[in-house]
């Protein structure tokens, strides 16, 4: 009994041991493989940056292009570089991959914007610049001249302490210009044959941007009232019509008009040959664009104007091939808050109490009131250059951005 006692205790002890030396072993192999794993993603989140920086240090105005970079030329560290334009913003997507292992980001690129402290450009027509009431111009201006002047409007001086709480310098005869590459794209887009595209059904769309984006034809649609999130361009020769109950993220829409409905909130890039129309009390998030790219020999005034109330986060612009008598035209409705620019090649319409907190520019300014309509009076707006965000970016289409590119969103 005791030899089998003796013999049965050794098993049970053997057993153990083997049992905590396969469980050292197992634990060793399980912190052994953590630990590669955790040195794998540190390398593939230090190439992800060296892909990321490559990207920001390149030409805003380059082609877009698909590339691939050994990193350190032994074929172990590589990284994909997708690079396009998506509106009038870069979009690029990074991949950092070693053997099976990927990490990917997807990201909108901007123009750094902190050495222009311009608030005001106004196109030299021989005209002076007048304000009037309780207008507020803080930061640097380029006006014709024939200069600027206190005037009064409907009995009442300018009530500021100067004209200007920043420089005044010069302006030439045109505006500084728009990039022929960005405004050929938005062209062509709005030119483009969507009739094979398949139409909107009413269904939500969201597309991630690391996947093949989404076209669709909405010419027959009433209106738009669907969740569209991510990759996806509409495209209309006729008027497009987005409801107050849609939900858009990211949506670029070429039409040849387009109208947003009182109440709106989203994020979009719309782009249009004849006219935008924003109702009241819509708040587009940045970085939401309205872009108006207008023919020669329009019969009507190509116009974008936003109703009463609005908040709009982002760039404002239109363009005329070649200036008409009926220039392009943006209309700021009363009570507006702009964060970001407003860029005509031709009028810019202000209602009272409008802000734009950032840069204007123009050929010349209206403003309508019950008696009389002004050119180039400034009545009771707000134009402050230092109250927009610090890290605010725009885009290359403007001629002579910066060179400095950073990453305006993240993209999913």
């Amino acid at each position: 009994m005791l030899r089998a006692g003796a013999l049965y205790f050794s098993i049970i002890v053997a057993f153990i041991i083997a049992l905590i030396c396969a469980s050292l072993i197992m634990l060793a192999a399980h912190y052994r493989g953590s630990y590669l794993k955790e040195i794998r993603m540190a390398r593939l989140s230090r190439n992800m940056d060296s892909g990321i920086a490559y990207v920001l240090a390149q030409n805003a105005n380059a082609k877009e292009n698909n590339i691939a970079l050994d990193l350190f030329g032994d074929q172990t560290d590589s990284v994909l570089i997708e690079a396009k334009h998506w509106g009038i913003f870069t979009l690029a997507t990074v991949k950092s991959f070693v053997l099976t292992d990927t990490l990917k980001r997807s990201f909108l690129i901007g123009q750094e914007t902190t050495n222009d402290a311009v608030a005001l450009y106004l196109s030299d027509e021989d005209r002076p610049l007048s304000v009037s009431g309780d207008t507020r111009i803080t930061g640097n201006v380029e006006v014709p001249k024939a200069g600027m002047r206190k005037s009064y409007v409907d009995s009442r001086p300018y009530s500021g302490d100067q004209l200007v709480y920043g420089k005044i310098a010069d302006s030439k005869r045109a505006l500084g210009g728009l990039e022929s590459k960005w405004i050929k794209e938005i062209e062509t887009a709005l030119d483009f044959d969507f009739t094979k595209l398949p139409t909107l059904n009413g269904s939500d769309e969201q597309i991630s941007f690391f996947a093949k984006a989404k076209r669709f034809n909405v010419s027959n649609l009433s209106q738009v009232n669907t969740q569209l999130s991510g990759q996806v361009v509409l495209y209309s020769d006729t008027t497009v019509k987005i409801s107050a109950v849609a939900k858009l993220d990211n949506t670029i829409i070429y039409a040849r008009s387009i109208v947003v409905a009182d109440g709106f909130k989203g994020n979009c890039q719309l782009f249009a040959r004849d006219s935008i129309v924003i109702g009241n009390d819509v708040h587009l998030d940045y970085p939401s664009v309205l872009g108006l790219v207008s023919k020669e020999k329009m019969v009507d005034q190509a116009k974008i104007t936003l109703g009463k109330n609005n908040r709009f986060e982002g760039i404002i612009f239109s363009y005329e091939p070649k200036r008409s008598a009926l220039q392009t035209q943006i209309a700021l409705g009363e009570q507006s808050t702009v964060q970001g620019e407003v860029y005509a090649t031709g009028l810019i319409k202000l209602g009272k109490q409008v802000k734009v907190a950032g840069k204007v520019s123009c050929n010349r300014f209206i403003m309508q009131t019950p008696a009389t309509l002004y050119e180039n009076f400034l009545i009771d707006v707000i134009l402050n250059r230092k109250a927009r965000s610090r890290v605010y970016l725009s885009s290359a289409i403007f001629t002579g951005a910066a060179e400095t590119q950073k990453i305006l969103r993240w993209q999913n």
